[in-house]
């Protein structure tokens, strides 16, 4: 008979606690069968010892010496609320099994055991840790302070912002974002959802870019055990663990093709099944989408379906860029000096009047995520606390030389908006020598788009120069 392969790794770890060896050989031997990790210890003081953030289940005995299975399920209950405890008894002893439940174990197995019905209980206690996991770190994230940062100052274009978000947070629509990469866009969502109706409800995101393609419609709808290959268990999925608060799409614009039908459906519906799953099941969740790409061009190229762009722009918002809100610059510059000084436990940083003139000057195409950045760094090189135009990266270095001249400005007076952007994108193509990489982060736009706007307004690219050396 040939070789069966392994069965593949489950996660979290199993702590066997019995002081019979022969009954800890054999679950260690079936749950390791299983794919599990396993831990024994032989009393309770050794488990306390052995268990930690890894362990997900605990399989206790009650009867044990130096520290029985009772006192050591309530030193776990207390140290590690996660752990699910699985009492292993005998039959006669069912009654403190009981008990124990009723103080919080997750279930008990009687002597001698069906390992069929052993690995299944043990399936369904990791997966209620995880889920116990994964709601407190959501409540966590719930209740921790909100960094405000991107939207501090009074520009017109940030009270705007502010205005539009205390609106739109009162009702359940569907909302989309849209604004440049690191424009605050996620903290915009965030606003949403905390001055919300569901602010005490679960807020969770789902990174669109950073999933495995492979893996999207599993992270957001979960599976059902045996979906696919690795399946070994249900998992439960973003959308439903979202329920009750806000979901959270972020870059949407990269969301598979072939996903983007089932997600129609759920945002008509609220309903989904998990995949591998035939039953429906309904969810009460408000969601937020965000993206920096023109969905509605991406729609109009068939590159995202015009349905779904529809569904999801109910109520749309745009984020403006850094370079729209430069009367914040000093307030913003000094409210992200503040946290940083804060993290180094220090009393604070300041700003010379000629690197804030420098901060202002800059044309910002990475938006506040940058600005954080370049802060980051010259407060970690300046002199003491005092940040000067010599600490700033050289890239900032003649910003106000590179923005646009009043007589290149004066020439677009009475141009359609067309003509302006064909000049634009040409004029740049002309200066990066047809790199039209190079010329889509000038403009702050994606390269999908530059090759977008070529096609429809019918620019050719230029012939790169070709430097005639010496031979």
């Amino acid at each position: 008979m040939p070789n069966q392969p392994p069965p593949p790794a489950q996660s979290g770890r199993i702590l066997i606690v019995d002081d019979d060896p022969v009954v800890r050989r054999l679950l260690r031997h079936t749950l390791e069968k299983a794919g599990y990790q396993v831990l024994e210890a032989g009393d309770g003081r050794e488990a306390l010892e052995l268990v930690d953030d890894e362990v997900s289940v605990v399989l206790l005995d009650l009867q044990m010496p130096i520290m029985n299975g009772q006192t050591c399920q309530q030193r776990l209950h207390q140290d590690y609320p996660s752990v699910q405890v699985i009492i292993v008894t005998i039959v006669n002893e069912v009654r403190e099994a009981v008990e124990a439940m009723k103080r919080g174990a997750f279930e008990y197995i009687t002597k001698p055991f069906d390992p069929e019905h052993l690995v299944e209980l043990v399936g369904r206690a990791v997966h209620t840790n995880r889920l116990t996991d994964e709601n407190r770190h959501l409540r966590q994230a719930m209740l921790a302070p909100w960094p405000q940062g991107p939207f501090v100052g009074g520009s017109p274009a940030a009270q705007e912002v502010i205005e539009r978000v205390r609106k739109v947070a009162a009702l359940h629509s569907t909302v989309m974002i849209q604004g440049e990469s690191g424009s605050g866009k996620g903290l915009v969502a965030r606003m949403i959802h905390n001055n919300s109706p569901r602010a005490q409800g679960p807020f969770v995101t789902v990174n669109c870019t950073a999933l495995p393609r492979d893996l999207v419609e599993s992270e957001l709808f979960g599976h059902e055990r045996g979906a696919f290959t690795g399946a070994t268990d249900r998992r439960i999925g973003r959308v439903e663990m979202a329920n009750g608060g806000t979901l959270f799409l972020d870059e949407i614009g990269d969301m598979p093709m072939e996903l983007q039908p089932k997600l129609l459906t759920f945002l008509q519906e609220r309903i989904f099944q998990r995949v591998g799953g035939n039953r429906d099941i309904s969810v009460d969740v408000r969601v937020i989408a965000a993206t920096h790409q023109d969905l509605f061009e991406l729609s109009r190229q068939k590159l995202f379906r015009e349905d779904l762009y529809f569904r999801l722009n109910v109520l749309p918002l745009m984020i403006p860029p850094l370079r729209e809100r430069m009367g914040d610059m000093k307030e913003l510059a000094e409210f992200t000096l503040q946290r940083i000084a804060a993290r180094r436990k220090l009393s604070g940083y300041e700003l010379t009047a000629a690197a804030l003139k420098t901060l202002q000057s800059y044309h910002w195409t990475g938006n506040v995520r940058e600005l954080e950045n370049v802060l980051e760094r010259a407060s970690a090189f300046c002199e003491g606390e005092l940040i000067d135009q010599d600490d700033l990266p050289s890239e900032l270095a003649g910003g106000a030389e590179a923005s646009e001249p009043e007589s290149v400005m004066m020439t677009l007076a009475g141009l359609a908006l067309a003509e302006v952007e064909r000049l634009a994108i040409e004029q740049t193509l002309d200066h990066c020598e047809g790199n039209k990489a190079q010329a889509a982060r000038i403009l702050c736009i994606s390269e999908k788009s530059i090759y977008n706007k070529m096609k429809r307004l019918e620019i050719k690219s230029p012939k790169p120069t070709v430097s005639m050396g010496k031979h």
